[in-house]
């Protein structure tokens, strides 16, 4: 096992969270999300003694662009702390076991940090200008309700999920693939995906299953553009996730 496994699926999660970012309607989590994932980068390119120093650049850069308060930037740097204590055992702890020490990183793994640092740093560059671009539509004063109008209730949260192809793709080197994977969502909590049959159960916007994605969790929610979409996420973790709109 290379102890550096993660890091190009870290690239393609910041590089995700960049281009999906405006779409969003929670930015503030993908926010969370990338600094944990630059911490861990961050983490292993200490080990190997490779200059970190783009990668906070451009986080900070992120941060200072997110127009936190100070409490949310104190809990973006408890997480970032911890994220790399626990990154920098788990690599140690793998490198021990491979033979090599702190700074004598094999030369594919030297290969992998120094060809996926420049994308790690530009997904964080993109990610920002996603952030600026939501923060700049948020900030725009929406014109005001004639008084004789109340205001609509908030959307109910779906209590099904919409029947349909929702077909899969992962993100890899920087484009979308697609995953091979179509979910056919049926009626009363039914699915399949190909000749494999299961159910889900939907509360809150949050979706479990039992049969062929039972290993799986997921989230629902029809996005701006009017179009369903599931995202789901394999095993608990975040790096091991597909995102599954429906066809129209």
């Amino acid at each position: 096992m290379n102890a550096f496994a993660r890091i190009l699926p870290l690239a393609c999660g910041l590089a995700v969270a960049g281009t999906s970012l405006a779409a969003e309607p929670d930015p503030l989590s993908m926010l969370e999300s990338a600094n944990t994932q630059a911490a861990q980068v961050h983490a292993a390119l200490d080990f190997c003694k490779r200059d970190a120093a783009p990668v906070v650049r451009a986080l900070d850069g992120l941060i200072g662009g997110a127009g936190l308060s100070a409490p949310q930037r104190d809990k973006l740097r408890r997480a970032y702390e911890q994220a790399m204590r626990d990154e920098s055992a788990r690599i140690a702890g793998i490198a021990g076991q491979k033979g090599f020490a702190r700074g004598a990183c094999p030369a594919a793994t030297l290969d992998t940090l120094d060809r996926q640092t420049p994308v790690i740093v530009k997904s964080l560059d993109d990610l920002r200008r996603g952030w600026r671009q939501t923060a700049a539509q948020v900030q725009t004063p929406a014109p005001a309700p004639a008084p004789a109008q109340p205001r609509p209730p908030s959307s109910a949260p779906a209590t099904d999920i919409a029947p349909g192809k929702y077909t899969c793709y992962t993100f890899d080197a920087g484009q979308l693939n697609y995953a091979y994977t179509d979910v056919v969502v049926q009626k009363s909590g039914q699915y399949a995906v190909g000749a494999k049959a299961g159910s889900y159960q939907l509360k809150d916007g949050r979706v479990s299953f039992t049969g062929p994605l039972s290993n799986a969790t997921g989230r629902y929610a029809v996005k701006q553009t009017g179009v369903p979409q599931l995202d789901l996420v394999f095993n608990g973790d975040n790096r091991a996730s597909m995102t599954c709109p429906r066809g129209r």
